[in-house]
């Protein structure tokens, strides 16, 4: 399925302007293309120059084009072109208090989560307005997050929201989930669309941290806030995002690499925007860390430290950063390779690395107050032989 809009725009390139009859289509992969006709004959345009669209009033489209810079990928009698992003608005948009509707088409996010009875079901997170998900099959898109009746002047504020809500079922789904498509609708009429070319569609195959859509719902729902609070701090989007690419690669040393990496930017992240601001580290060159205090002061503290100061004063898994992990580290980072007396050796020490790395992030998520549950990613089935299916467990920081 192809979603299609056809417009007149102005094209221009460089110092040259010139009519084009545009069509912007998404197709299945999520890639947002133009087709252009122009309306005289045009010299090559260089790669060089910066190129842009731009919707003229016409009566083919309601909705009009925004100045969208383009990279053209083909030249011929058409123009085809690639957009990152593009923004189609009415021409006379509502005033802030108006009420409209939002529709967001979401890529990624499949079984169980949406074929649970194929109803919808509802994300109510306290001080926000309710989303309600349902299914929709369009290529890589799988979801519609719908939020009803809001003044137009919190568009910025929903389109916040819902991207949070993907990176939180991206990491418990273990597929990347993002906006692919909006739609502002007021009294059914369409008055704002927004097409995204989605990066990263493949990372679809992942598996799951959390496991049905209940828990998927409660984890939304009570995580919310707390993503809020750090999600800067430990940049946590990039964290979430390693731990997929990881579930992504067949390749076990690329696999520890990464999450290798993700305790780097843990490290990096607490030490400089935890540790410094309350007294505890300097910054040194190199992105390295000293001690300002104690017995250590002035000395400088190791990645193994600081990893295990930030599990001891967050009171979350308490000694459960093993000098093991920084010997995974050293070893993938200075050889290139992980010691084990065969690959089965090898895959437990990346999956237990894995599994602490996702108990990180449930931590900061403070999962545990709730007593949620997850499946290990050391110990994904069911250990018990005479149990089939999966090791769905509480959370606790113990």
């Amino acid at each position: 399925m192809v979603t299609e809009r056809e417009l007149i725009c102005q094209l221009n390139y460089g110092t040259e302007t010139v009519m084009a009859d545009v069509v912007i289509s998404q197709s299945d992969d999520c890639s947002v293309i133009a087709t252009i006709t122009p309306h005289q004959q045009i010299s090559l345009i260089s790669s060089n120059v910066d190129c842009f669209i731009e919707s003229i009033p016409n009566g083919l489209s309601s909705l009009l084009l925004k100045k969208t810079p383009i990279t053209i990928s083909e030249q011929n009698i058409q123009l085809e072109a690639k957009l990152g992003l593009a923004e189609l608005e009415l021409q006379n948009l509502p005033q802030d208090r108006e009420i409209v509707s939002v529709r967001m088409y979401l890529t990624n996010l499949f079984d169980p989560y949406y074929y649970k009875n194929n109803i919808k079901f509802d994300i109510n997170i306290p001080g926000q307005p309710q989303v309600v998900l349902s299914a929709h099959t369009e290529g890589t898109i799988s979801h519609i997050a719908e939020v009803s009746q809001i003044p137009y002047s919190d568009l910025e504020k929903i389109k916040k929201l819902v991207d949070s809500i993907c990176w939180l079922c991206s990491f418990a789904s273990g597929r990347l989930s993002a906006v692919a498509r909006m739609e502002v609708l007021r009294n059914e009429e369409l008055i704002y669309q927004e097409l995204t070319s989605v990066v990263d569609i493949t990372l679809n195959q992942g598996s799951k941290v959390i496991y049905d859509v209940d828990d998927l719902t409660q984890f939304i729902e009570h995580s919310y806030k707390y993503y809020q609070q750090i999600a800067t701090t430990y940049n946590l989007n990039n964290l979430i995002n390693l731990g997929l690419l990881a579930k992504h690669t067949p390749y076990i040393e690329v696999q520890t690499l990464l999450m290798c990496n993700f305790l780097e930017v843990l490290r990096y992240n607490y030490a400089l925007k935890v540790g410094c601001p309350s007294g505890v580290f300097r910054q040194t060159r190199n992105n390295n860390f000293k001690w300002l205090s104690g017995a250590n002061g002035g000395k400088q503290a190791s990645f193994n430290e600081i990893l295990t100061r930030f599990c001891d004063s967050n009171s979350i898994i308490s000694g459960e950063f093993s000098g093991d992990f920084t010997n995974i580290r050293n070893e993938i980072v200075h050889t290139g390779n992980i010691t084990g007396s065969n690959s089965l050796e090898k895959i437990q020490k990346y999956q237990d690395l894995h599994h602490f790395c996702d108990r990180v992030i449930l931590a900061l998520l403070q999962w545990n107050l709730v007593s949620g549950h997850y499946i290990p990613r050391n110990c994904p089935n069911n250990p018990n032989p005479a149990v089939l299916g999966v090791n769905r467990v509480a959370f606790t920081n113990e």
